[in-house]
């Protein structure tokens, strides 16, 4: 996430909009819309003040999540994990707004399934079942 200024330096009125790239209209700090890709007219901005843009990318990224727990069996296994994602273009707002550590939370997901699911399974079972 990161903030996007337009393309004149005096106003906001205009902005580009990458392809790969979701951008946010903030109309005083408040969310208002998001933008498609191209060029692109926000509406009037006095000396730059009015509006604000907030960009996410829109590219499948991948995060690698390391779990250790133990099998039935009474084996520690160490799991690597590889999680792909991305931002869904209705989800925008509250992928800007409400995620605050997205790479923290999906850790923690992906670790609390691992540790549910691998200690009914024994050694060999989660071999198979790897993947």
């Amino acid at each position: 996430m990161s903030r996007v200024s337009g393309m004149c330096p005096c106003c906001n009125c205009c902005i580009t909009v990458p392809q790969d790239q979701y951008v946010a209209v903030e109309n005083f700090g408040k969310f208002n819309k998001t933008l498609p890709p191209g060029l692109q007219v926000a509406g009037f901005d006095c000396c730059g003040v009015c509006i604000s843009f907030r960009a996410i990318s829109a590219r499948v990224d991948q995060t690698f999540v390391n779990v250790t727990t133990k099998t039935k069996d009474n084996v520690f296994v160490n799991a690597k994990v590889a999680v792909q994602h991305r931002v869904k273009e209705k989800s925008v707002e509250l992928a800007l707004y409400q995620l605050s550590d997205v790479q923290g939370q999906i850790d923690s997901y992906v670790s609390n399934v691992v540790r549910s699911y691998v200690p009914v399974m024994t050694l060999d079972e989660a071999f198979e079942k790897k993947d």
